[in-house]
């Protein structure tokens, strides 16, 4: 009976190891002994994420003296964005890199970031996001913690073009009926619905094939998404509307955080701290890389009017106000939206 006791509890010992193992740090609350961070994203190792990433690799090794070794996980071998954030909550994923676009299926508060004209520039994403007393990146920060996901900080993604296969897109009137692909998401289905186009959602991996049967017309992802998948080759027309921005968030399971020693914590933040900086750079420097091969495939890439920037805007503002849309986002950052732009 006693034998029966003991193997009970060591089984006990046994599982409760195992599931700590599988936490991403593999180290005790405060402990100073090596951990191993794996740090997901669904993209490829091309992407400026990712290659800014060996540096970040390359910084965690010299400045702990190897006591933090990264593991790159590029491609979504943790599967989609939003089962990345679950996996990292739980604490089985340490880090992730992700949009907002992705991390809002989990953390649907922050879907108001992602409205349509929220964020139009970069000078509003420095100013909002970027900048540590900008009220989005705080708000944002705060949502995320609710899941048990602490935000490391955010940095450059991509902002979304309109691209389409029949002629340039200078105003509403050309935008008319037109078969767009939109993520899978009633807020952009309604933004283009307001514009008076056909909208429909495709998953992104059907998308190449869709444009070229002629599926659909266009669509409305940026640069830095469109290139690398090769979307230029089946549209020949780009309008650099803007019209909708998602951050990149850099982020770790909070479990996996309170697990690391404060050294550990102080050497992670600024090490993030020059990733996302970097992430910046190679994202700015792709940009004009990515807009010349469109140029050289023969796309036409066009600066948008004043006319359809404004049409697009009355359509944002129509969203913003349609509470089918904003009924799971969070009211407060919603209302300041609204407040702020003369709605409330």
């Amino acid at each position: 009976m006693k034998l029966k006791k003991i193997t009970v509890v060591l089984l006990a010992i046994a599982v409760a190891a195992a599931f700590t193992a599988c936490g991403g740090s593999g180290s005790s609350s405060g402990s100073s002994d090596k951990v191993t961070l794996h740090f997901a994203n669904t993209l490829s190792t091309s992407n400026a994420w990712n290659r800014a990433a060996k540096d970040l690799k390359k910084d965690l090794d010299e400045k702990s003296d190897g006591k933090i070794e990264l593991v790159i996980d590029a491609g979504g071998v943790h599967g989609t964005d939003k089962e990345q954030a679950e996996t990292c909550a739980s604490g089985d994923l340490a880090m992730c890199i992700g949009s907002t676009v992705g991390l809002d299926a989990y953390v649907t508060e922050m879907g108001w970031i992602n409205m349509p004209y929220v964020l139009h520039t970069m000078d509003d994403v420095e100013k909002y996001v970027f900048d540590e007393d900008g009220w989005m990146g705080k708000e944002m920060t705060k949502e995320a913690a609710k899941y048990d996901i602490k935000v490391l900080g955010y940095t450059s993604n991509d902002f979304r073009w309109l691209s389409n296969s029949k002629h340039p897109i200078k105003s509403k009137d050309d935008i008319k009926g037109m078969k767009i692909r939109v993520p899978e998401s009633p807020m952009y289905l309604t933004f283009f619905k307001n514009l008076g186009a056909t909208p429909t959602s495709i998953p992104f991996t059907d998308l190449a094939s869709a444009l070229q049967q002629k599926t659909v017309d266009g669509q409305d992802n940026g640069p830095q998404i469109s290139v690398p998948n090769d979307l230029q080759s089946f549209q020949k027309y780009w309008t650099k509307t803007n019209h909708a921005y998602a951050p990149a968030v850099v982020y770790i399971s909070q479990k996996v955080w309170d697990s690391l020693s404060e050294d550990q914590q102080k050497i992670l933040s600024e090490c993030v701290d020059d990733y996302l900086d970097e992430v910046k750079e190679k994202v700015a420097s792709d940009y004009k890389g990515f807009e010349k091969t469109m140029k050289e495939d023969g796309c036409q890439v066009i600066e948008n009017t004043d006319t359809l920037d404004k049409q697009m805007r009355a359509a944002a503002e129509k969203t913003w106000q349609t509470k089918s849309v904003t009924k799971n986002f969070n009211q407060d950052a919603v209302n300041r939206i609204l407040e702020d732009a003369g709605l409330k």
